[in-house]
């Protein structure tokens, strides 16, 4: 009777605890089962607007020099002479200086021709065009157009030496090199050698290498 009675309570005991166990793993199981993105959902927040970057706006550089140091007068001139010929030039020159080393400018050209042998005076008038690159204080390169409405000695016989006087429009271009010797803040002296490079028979020049001295103001 007592082995009867212990049985029965071992019996009922484990199957207490079988229950006991189903019981706890479907509840484990059910909370794994349950959705994990509610949470994640709540924290998520917009992202940030995107601002775009506008470039800066582009300085313009302004030329603030004076206009005296902006604009310069000069005039050139130059003088040859032989037993035939005596010969002069002169220029008035207005040029802009940019803020380095580039000057550009313009002026009319007169040219005294004076032939000795005939005592003749064969004038020109024209004008001219020119660059100028001041690579340093003291020496700088040049480049210069010319046109000159030139005058010579038409013959008519070699032995009547008769002879009329013709007109002709002559281009000379000019490049050389020289140097500028200051003689104060706005006055300066400046010389130069250049070389005709379309030098012919018609120019009023005696050759294509010509040499002048110009006053800059």
């Amino acid at each position: 009777m007592r082995k009867t009675i212990l049985l029965s309570a071992i019996f009922i005991m484990a199957t207490l605890g079988l229950w006991s166990q189903n019981t706890t793993t479907t509840d484990t199981l059910m909370k794994k089962q349950q959705p994990a993105h509610t949470d994640t959902t709540l924290k998520r927040q917009a992202p940030p607007p995107v601002q775009q970057v506008q470039p800066a706006p582009k300085k313009v550089k302004k030329d603030n020099r004076p206009l005296k140091d902006r604009i310069g007068l000069a005039l050139n001139t130059s003088f040859w002479a032989n037993t035939h010929q005596v010969l002069g030039e002169a220029s008035l020159l207005v040029s802009y200086k940019f803020p380095r080393i580039l000057s550009v400018g313009a002026g009319p050209v007169y040219i005294y021709n004076y032939q000795r042998g005939e005592q003749q005076n064969l004038n020109g008038w024209g004008g001219k065009i020119f660059a100028r690159a001041m690579f340093l204080k003291f020496f700088y390169l040049w480049t210069e157009y010319q046109g000159i409405n030139s005058k010579y000695l038409i013959w008519k016989t070699p032995v009547t030496q008769g002879y009329t006087i013709g007109h002709e429009y002559v281009d000379s271009w000019f490049l050389g090199a020289g140097v500028i010797v200051p003689l104060g803040r706005r006055f300066s002296i400046n010389m130069s050698v250049l070389y005709d490079v379309l030098h012919g028979s018609s120019s009023p020049y005696m050759n294509a290498t010509a040499y002048r001295i110009g006053f800059s103001f």
